[in-house]
């Protein structure tokens, strides 16, 4: 390096520390989050009230919502869902939060498959399902305010199901709807965030805006997202 490079080099280092700001010492976090995303009183205590931001949040998204009272007709719905998809296969999480979904797809003449990869048979693996229509998944969480999704993968939880197919179905117990993502994280978001290998963030459809500043839906993962949420 040059005399004149390590002068130059010198001077710029200089001027960037110069302009670092001064921080104090003392800074500490505030005791409660500063929330983000507005919520009305009576989203913050009527829980219809928040479910129904939920679905304004997720329809203005390009997301189709449905809901049912109890997980009988969930099972139906689903069902229902399957049947205008003219799926013959899904994929799905093995730890679902609704009961007797692998049966009813079956009892349908969909065959329900649970992804399970090893090392060696993992590119074959992903051939073998790259034709699968559907996959289905259970929710951790759910954000009100933002129609956020929040899926946590275990060894029962698969992120195959929400990222491979062009259709991704997800089911929602209505007590996993929270109103802001800092409330899923006071409540229960430490311990999920340490058994779980990765945590993915799901708003809306996959799209994107790189070609001609066009929004494009499917390009990196399912084009239609259903969100089924139930009492």
């Amino acid at each position: 390096m040059s005399l004149e490079t390590r002068t130059a080099r010198a001077a710029i280092l200089a001027r960037l520390r110069q302009s670092q700001p001064n921080f104090s010492e003392d800074l500490s976090a505030p005791e409660q989050p500063l929330p983000v995303t507005r919520l009305s009183e009576a989203e913050a205590h009527d829980s219809e009230a928040l479910l129904a931001r939920f679905r304004a949040e997720v329809e203005r998204l390009n997301v189709i919502f449905q809901r049912a009272a109890e997980p009988e007709s969930a099972l139906d719905a689903l069902l229902g869902i399957l049947r205008a998809e003219k799926a013959n296969s899904a994929l799905l999480w093995q730890n679902l939060p609704l009961q007797g979904v692998s049966e009813a797809l079956e009892s349908a003449g969909v065959q329900p498959i649970v992804p399970r990869l090893s090392g060696a048979a993992r590119h074959e693996a992903y051939q073998a399902w790259d034709g699968v229509p559907i996959g289905i998944s259970g929710v951790d969480a759910a954000c009100a305010t933002t129609g956020t999704l929040i899926l946590a993968t275990d060894a029962g939880q698969s992120r195959l199901p929400s990222l491979l197919p062009p259709v991704h179905i997800a089911l929602l117990p209505r007590q996993r709807l929270f109103a802001r993502l800092e409330d899923w994280l006071l409540a229960h978001g430490a311990p999920t965030l340490a058994r779980s290998r990765s945590v993915v963030f799901i708003t809306g459809p996959s799209r994107t805006g790189d070609i001609e500043m066009q929004i494009i839906l499917g390009v990196h993962g399912p084009k239609r997202l259903y969100i089924l949420a139930f009492d």
